[in-house]
C-alpha cells in the first residue's frame, strides 16, 4: 500500500462516520482482488475488484479480499484455486498399500496435471486475522497468491465457508467464483555458492524464509528431490533456486556436527548468486569415527507411495550427503516393496544426484541442474531391508544389514514370508548379513524412568519384542534406537547385557516415518583407521559395527576416545584373575547452543537430544560411568563443543560390562571385563526380566503365527526360557 493512501485510511480511522467509512471502502478497493458474499448454504460467491492482477514467478503476492457476510457466519473462509497440486502425488489422502501393490492413482503421465498446477492461493491466517470470520457484515481477509510460473495465466478462485477440512476438494465441482487473468512478472535464478569448512565444494540443507517467515520454494508445490514435508532444501555448490527480488533470511546446516547458519541477503539486479560457508563444531572423522544411519526409507510414511512409489536413489543420496553421512541404510519395506526392491544389488553405490524425474521437474517449472560436489564419493547408500509390513512384524520389525539376497526363499509376494522372526534371522546370518530390531522402544513403555527397571512392558509394538528370545539364538547383532523414548530403548539392552549376551546399540532415524525432519537424526559413529569409500569401505564399517567398536546418538555428543584399562569399546576384553582398581579414560565432546532450542519435557518419550541432558539454565551436561546398566561415577562438563579428557577410576570384584553415557544424547558401546574367567552373569533380577518378557511375549504373538510353524516357535520360545532360567541360578548378586 502507498504511504499517501495508509496516512488516509489512519486519519478516516480517527474520523469514524458513515462518510469516511465509504471513502475508506473506495481506497481499499484499489487494493482488494475479489469482493465475495457468503451465502446460507456454506458457499459464496465472488466477484473481481479493483486490485492490478500482477504477480511475480516463484514468489508471493498480498490482496485484500472483501467478505460481504450476510449469513453472519464465525466458520472459517476457505478458498479453492480450482487446482490440487497435491494429488499428483496422494500420500496425504490415500490409504498405507502396506504390502499390497499400489494402484494407479489417476494416470500414470502425471506431467500434464503438474503443468496446470501453477497456482498456490492461501488466506493468511496468522494474528490479528485468525481462522474464523468475525460474523461481523463487512470484513476484509488477506489472500496470499503463488505463482510457479511467468507470463499469463488463468485461475479460477472459490470461496467457501465451513469447518471441514477436506471442502476444498468436494467444492472444487461446485464453482461459484471468478475466473481471473494474471501477469506473472519473471523471477532470476539464484546461484548458490556452498563451501565445507576446508573450502571444498558439497551439499547442504537450505531454509529459506522471506520477510514475512514464509518459505521458498513453498513445500505444497515440490517435487523430488525437494520434499513437501520439509522445509529445507537440498543444494550442492553451483547449483541454483529460483527467487523474484526481495530480502531472505537463509539457514544452513549439514547435520549435528555443524554449527546452524543464519544470513540475510537482498536478491535483485545486483545480487544473484549467495555464498554459503559452512562451519563444523566437531569433525569426529579426524578421531576417526564416521557416521551412518541404519534405518531410513526412500518410500512409505510421508514419502509417496504412488504414483512412483517413493524416491529414487537420486534423491536419497542428496538428502544424505546434505546431512554429511558416509553410509546411509536405505531400508525396503512394506509399502513400496515391489517397486523400491529394484533398487538393491547387495552392494553400496554414491549415484551422481540427479533428477529422477526430469518430465515432471521441467512441468514445474524448476530450474535445477544438478551439479557434482566434491565431497560426493564421501556418501555411500546400500540398500537392503526392514522386515516391516510383512506376517512376522508383530514380532518386532528386524532390520537387515548387508543382504545378498532380500528375497526369502520360496517367496513370491510379502504374504509369503515366516510369520515369526527367527526363520528370517537365520536366513539373513546365513548370508553373512549383519541382524537387529528397530525402533526398540516401541512396545516397551512402562511407567518407570529408571534404568534399568523391572517392570515388564506390554510388548505389543514393533520394537525390541522377539530380540529377547533370538538372542539365545545368537542371532541378534544389534538394537537400534534413538528415535524413541530412550528409557524404553535402553532398559531392555541393558537387562541383555546383564545376562552375557553381547549386541550393540545402534543410533538411527526411521526416515520419514518416526522423524521426517531430515536423515541422520539417530546416527551410529563407527571407529575406522581411513574414510570408508565403495563397496570395501562398507565392508569394514559394517565389520567394525559389528565389532562394537562404535557410538550412538544425536551427533550433538561425541565419545572421541573410550578405553578401560587401554582397551577401547570393540577390542578385547579386559582380563583380570581377581577384583582390582582399573582405570577409565575418555575424550568427550558436546555442544548445546547457548539457549534452550528443544521443548525439554517431550524427550522421555520421543527421541533423543543433548536438549535434555542440560542441567538447569547451564550449558553443562552430565558424563556418567555405567557398569552393570547402572551410573556409579559422573562428571559434568561444559557442552562448548570443546573435546575434554576424563579420568575415572573403577573398583571391579566380578566380570561385567563398561560404558559411558550423556543421556539422552549419546552412549558408548561397552568394554567388557573378564574377571577370573567367568561370564557375565551381573543380575538375577535381570535374567528374571528377560524370562518373564518371553513368557508374555508368547502371549501376546502366539495368535498371530501360522498354525503351521506354531511348534517351532513354541520350541524356540521354550529354549529361550530355558537359557535365562538357567542363568539366573548362575547368578551371584541380585
Amino acid at each position: 500500500m502507498v504511504a499517501d493512501d495508509a496516512q488516509r485510511l489512519a486519519d478516516l480511522a480517527r474520523q469514524n462516520d458513515d462518510a469516511a467509512v465509504a471513502e475508506a471502502e473506495r481506497i481499499l478497493y484499489r487494493y482488494t482482488l475479489l469482493v465475495v458474499t457468503t451465502d446460507r448454504d456454506g458457499y459464496a460467491y465472488a466477484t473481481a475488484a479493483g486490485a492490478a492482477r500482477t504477480l511475480v514467478e516463484q514468489g508471493w503476492r498480498l490482496f485484500l479480499v472483501r467478505v460481504s457476510n450476510a449469513a453472519e457466519s464465525t466458520d472459517k473462509l476457505r478458498v479453492s484455486s480450482g487446482i490440487a497440486f497435491p494429488w499428483v502425488y496422494p500420500s496425504a489422502f490415500t490409504q498405507s498399500t502396506g504390502a499390497a501393490r499400489a494402484g494407479v492413482p489417476d494416470t500414470l503421465n502425471a506431467a500434464p496435471a503438474i503443468a496446470r498446477s501453477w497456482l498456490r492461493a492461501e488466506l493468511y491466517e496468522g494474528s490479528p486475522m485468525g481462522q474464523e470470520l468475525s460474523g461481523l457484515p463487512v470484513e476484509y481477509r488477506v489472500i496470499q497468491l503463488y505463482s510457479r510460473d511467468a507470463g499469463w495465466h488463468r485461475a479460477q478462485l472459490s470461496f467457501f465457508v465451513t469447518n471441514d477440512q477436506y471442502a476444498e476438494f468436494v467444492a472444487e465441482g461446485y464453482h461459484r467464483g471468478a475466473d481471473l487473468d494474471f501477469h506473472c512478472l519473471p523471477s532470476r535464478d539464484v546461484v548458490l555458492r556452498v563451501y565445507d569448512e576446508d573450502g571444498r565444494g558439497c551439499v547442504a540443507s537450505l531454509t529459506i524464509r522471506d520477510t514475512l517467515n514464509r518459505i521458498y520454494p513453498p513445500q505444497a508445490m515440490r517435487l523430488a528431490p525437494d520434499m513437501q514435508f520439509q522445509p529445507q532444501i537440498y543444494r550442492a555448490d553451483g547449483e541454483t533456486v529460483r527467487l523474484p527480488d526481495g530480502e531472505y533470511t537463509v539457514e544452513s546446516r549439514r547435520g549435528p556436527e555443524y554449527v546452524v547458519n543464519h544470513q540475510t541477503v537482498m536478491i535483485g539486479e545486483s545480487k544473484t548468486d549467495l555464498e554459503i560457508r559452512l562451519r563444523r563444531w566437531i569433525n569426529p572423522a579426524k578421531w576417526g569415527w564416521y557416521s551412518g544411519d541404519t534405518h531410513i526409507h526412500a518410500a512409505g510414511c510421508s514419502h509417496y507411495e504412488s504414483p512412483t512409489e517413493g524416491v529414487s536413489p537420486e534423491t536419497m543420496i542428496r538428502h544424505a550427503r546434505g546431512e554429511a553421512l558416509s553410509v546411509a541404510e536405505v531400508l525396503t519395506w512394506g509399502p513400496g516393496w515391489y517397486y523400491q526392491k529394484q533398487f538393491f544389488s547387495g552392494h553400496t553405490e554414491s549415484p551422481p544426484a540427479e533428477l529422477e524425474h526430469p518430465g515432471l521437474q521441467l512441468a514445474n517449472n524448476s530450474s535445477l541442474k544438478p551439479r557434482v560436489s566434491a565431497e560426493d564419493a564421501e556418501t555411500m547408500l546400500r540398500y537392503d531391508v526392514e522386515v516391516s509390513g510383512f506376517p512376522s512384524s508383530h514380532c518386532g520389525h528386524l532390520v537387515l544389514l548387508r543382504l545378498k539376497d532380500q528375497d526369502y526363499p520360496g517367496s513370491r509376494t510379502i504374504q509369503d514370508w515366516p510369520s515369526w522372526n527367527l526363520p528370517i534371522l537365520m536366513w539373513a546370518k546365513g548370508q553373512g548379513a549383519v541382524v537387529g530390531y528397530g525402533h526398540v522402544g516401541l512396545g516397551m513403555m512402562v511407567d518407570s524412568t529408571s534404568l534399568p527397571n523391572y517392570e515388564i512392558p506390554p510388548l505389543d509394538g514393533p520394537g525390541t519384542q522377539e530380540a529377547i528370545v533370538d538372542v539365545t539364538h545368537g542371532l541378534v547383532d544389534f538394537l537400534s534406537g534413538c528415535d524413541t523414548a530412550p528409557v524404553a530403548e535402553l532398559n531392555a539392552w541393558y537387562h541383555i547385557l546383564n545376562c552375557g549376551f553381547r549386541l550393540a546399540m545402534l543410533g538411527e532415524t526411521d526416515f520419514p516415518c518416526l522423524s521426517d525432519s531430515r536423515p541422520g537424526a539417530g546416527r551410529t559413529y563407527v571407529r575406522l583407521e581411513r574414510r570408508p569409500v565403495g563397496n570395501a569401505g562398507y565392508e569394514s564399517w559394517i565389520r567394525s559395527l559389528q565389532r562394537g567398536r562404535i557410538y550412538c546418538g544425536d551427533g550433538r555428543s561425541h565419545f572421541l576416545s573410550f578405553e578401560v584399562e587401554g582397551s577401547a569399546s570393540g577390542d578385547n576384553d579386559v582380563v583380570i584373575k581377581s577384583g582390582a582398581r582399573l582405570a577409565v579414560e575418555a575424550t568427550v565432546a558436546a555442544r548445546l547452543e547457548l539457549v534452550p532450542t528443544y521443548e525439554k519435557s517431550l524427550f522421555p518419550y520421543f527421541g533423543w537430544h543433548i536438549e535434555a541432558a542440560r542441567i538447569a539454565n547451564s550449558r553443562n551436561v552430565v558424563v556418567e560411568l555405567v557398569v552393570n546398566g547402572v551410573p556409579i561415577d559422573r562428571s559434568i562438563i561444559l557442552a562448548d563443543g570443546t573435546p575434554r579428557p576424563l579420568k575415572f577410576k573403577l573398583d571391579i570384584v566380578r566380570s561385567c560390562w563398561v560404558a559411558l553415557r550423556i543421556l539422552p544424547s549419546a552412549h558408548t558401546y561397552p568394554v567388557f571385563v573378564s574377571v577370573a574367567g567367568r561370564p557375565i552373569r551381573a543380575s538375577k533380577r535381570s535374567a528374571q526380566w528377560c524370562q518373564a518378557c518371553v513368557e508374555k511375549l508368547w502371549k501376546v504373538s502366539k495368535s498371530f503365527i501360522r498354525e503351521s510353524e506354531q511348534q517351532a516357535a513354541s520350541d524356540a520360545f521354550a529354549h529361550a526360557r530355558k537359557v535365562y532360567g538357567a542363568i539366573i541360578q548362575e547368578c551371584d548378586a541380585e
